[in-house]
């Protein structure tokens, strides 16, 4: 329950997060287990005999190195490299100790990830700092609000909304870019590409639920972002 809580919390697919509670309970011969989770809820019985376990997830992140942590730990564990005491103590190490990156690191990686795209896409040379600064910025405002507020949609339409309004004043006072280019790249940081990967890889294992759930929220976050645009282009 703890790697699944993890795992899930860290944003891993449903099929990865019941495979691993499978994988460590029929490795203590529990083979009857049964789990069954979506993005809010972990439900868990060792046996069919057993009370069913459940507990209720209220926060989730993009996290790949607690992803990677559990997976390895679950190895261990299966490999019987690791006892069952150990490998709870390193589940709840990984949980208090692995942090999520903070925000100024977030706000330096969306700079080169929005620079990055401006190259994929072939833009000029004038557009460089309005979609450092657009990317930059973005994030850094869409990882506070988050940070303030649980809500979802809130956070994407202002980080939408800041990313138009630093580009369109890079545009005006830096002209001859083109600002097309400067919004799709300047907007890549804040597009819940994990989520939109991860419900497709639901879908491939079957998981109806989770790919449904995943889909509407990967859907909800892009409207956020482009009604924060849009609110600024209409005016443009």
């Amino acid at each position: 329950m703890l790697a699944a809580r993890i795992l899930l919390e860290a944003g891993a697919e449903g099929t990865r997060t019941e495979d691993t509670m499978n994988y460590i309970a029929s490795h203590y011969g529990f083979i009857q287990n049964n789990s069954f989770v979506t993005n809010t809820v972990i439900n868990f019985m060792l046996h069919d005999q057993s009370y069913p376990r459940i507990y209720r997830i209220k926060e989730r992140n993009t996290n790949l190195i607690k992803i990677s942590k559990v997976n390895s730990v679950s190895r261990k564990l299966v490999r019987d490299e690791l006892t069952l005491e150990e490998a709870f103590n390193l589940l709840e190490k990984i949980y208090i100790t692995t942090k999520d990156h903070p925000v100024w690191f977030k706000t330096i990686a969306g700079a080169l990830i929005a620079l990055s795209f401006l190259y994929l896409q072939d833009g000029m040379k004038i557009d460089i700092f309005t979609t450092l600064a657009g990317g930059a910025i973005g994030i850094c405002i869409t990882e506070i609000i988050k940070r303030r507020t649980p809500t979802q949609f809130i956070p994407e339409f202002f980080g939408g909304l800041t990313i138009a309004l630093t580009v369109v004043t890079g545009h005006y006072y830096i002209p001859g870019g083109d600002l097309s280019t400067m919004l799709i790249s300047s907007v890549m940081p804040i597009v819940p590409g994990v989520l939109i990967t991860n419900a497709i890889q639901d879908l491939f294992g079957g998981h109806m639920m989770m790919f449904t759930t995943k889909s509407s929220e990967a859907l909800v976050t892009s409207f956020a972002i482009g009604a924060g645009v849009s609110s600024v282009l209409i005016f443009v």
